[in-house]
């Protein structure tokens, strides 16, 4: 037989079970409300030490983790000690996202200009960096700047979004850096860098990204292609001077379709020239062959710097 209970310990009782289903009640809306406004590689966060400075963090693609890079530095140093970039421009190696465009601009900048890129992005001594873009969209001014820090997103133990490069015992970051910046910069997300194609309200193709970088506006030689419009000593002037970066059509051709490269060599002693691929490595052309493949986009800053 159950003991009976006093008034007043009822009444304590029923005090006590209140208290504990007003506890229960707004820890339940507490967890609720977090779980709905805060999400993975949110942005921006203050940096520990350093007030009023945002990081952000952009949220990475196919289940890739962001990690810290061992041995990592920004630049490789020349022997004089200053930051230098590497002439194979082996750390650009285009990952899951669809940036070739921008990856291929960033290869045309650094073989012809890398003082640009030296200058586009700032070490800040505490982990994190600062990048600055020309425009977001549509090769028009519309300046960003943004904020990171050096992790980068792995997968089974590499970097996943973009390469890095290994030099003299250490891992050389820019590329993967600048590009996580451009994601921080576009939604805060790898997703939001993905390339589209000219006839979009927002373009991310090769004559953005040239912009985004340079600040300068690029001209296309020869609308949609083929390029029998475009002559060698065109090709020669454009590159002497200045800065060449290729699009490509979906045609089947000598290279990939729907896909991006920097211009990287002209040759006029037997009329070639070197493409350099995001994706990793470079092409020798023909003259020929440049003009009958399925480059349907020759974007040229005529004059640089």
């Amino acid at each position: 037989m159950q003991r009976a209970v006093s008034r007043p310990a009822k009444f304590r009782a029923l005090i006590i079970s209140s208290l504990i289903a007003v506890v229960v009640i707004f820890g339940i809306a507490f967890v609720s409300i977090s779980r709905s406004t805060v999400a993975p590689f949110s942005g921006p966060a203050p940096i520990p030490g350093q007030s009023g400075r945002p990081v952000s963090n952009p949220a990475a693609t196919g289940r890739a983790t962001f990690q810290k890079v061992p041995n990592r530095v920004l630049f490789a140093l020349d022997s004089a000690g200053q930051p230098d970039i590497s002439e194979d421009l082996d750390n650009i190696k285009q990952g899951d996202a669809g940036d070739c465009y921008f990856l291929a601009a960033l290869m045309t900048v650094a073989a012809r200009s890398p003082e640009t890129v030296l200058n586009m992005v700032h070490d800040n001594a505490d982990g994190t960096y600062t990048i600055s873009f020309h425009s977001k969209y549509d090769g028009a001014p519309n300046p960003v700047t943004v904020t990171v820090n050096g992790d980068l997103p792995y997968r089974h133990g590499k970097p996943f979004e973009n390469g890095i490069e290994y030099i003299d015992g250490k891992n050389v970051s820019w590329a993967a850096i600048i590009e996580k910046g451009w994601a921080a910069a576009n939604g805060n997300r790898y997703a939001g860098i993905d390339g589209t194609d000219l006839s979009n309200a927002e373009d991310h193709d090769v004559h953005n990204a040239l912009y985004a970088i340079t600040g300068m506006e690029g001209v296309d030689r020869n609308p949609g292609g083929p390029m029998t419009g475009v002559s060698f000593a065109q090709i020669e002037q454009d590159f002497t001077n200045g800065l060449i970066t290729l699009g490509t059509s979906n045609d089947d051709g000598k290279l990939v379709s729907d896909h991006s490269y920097a211009l990287l060599g002209v040759d006029s002693s037997n009329q070639t020239v070197v493409v350099g691929d995001p994706q990793g490595g470079q092409d020798r052309l023909t003259f020929e062959t440049f003009q009958s493949t399925n480059i349907n986009q020759y974007i040229a800053i005529p004059t640089y710097p």
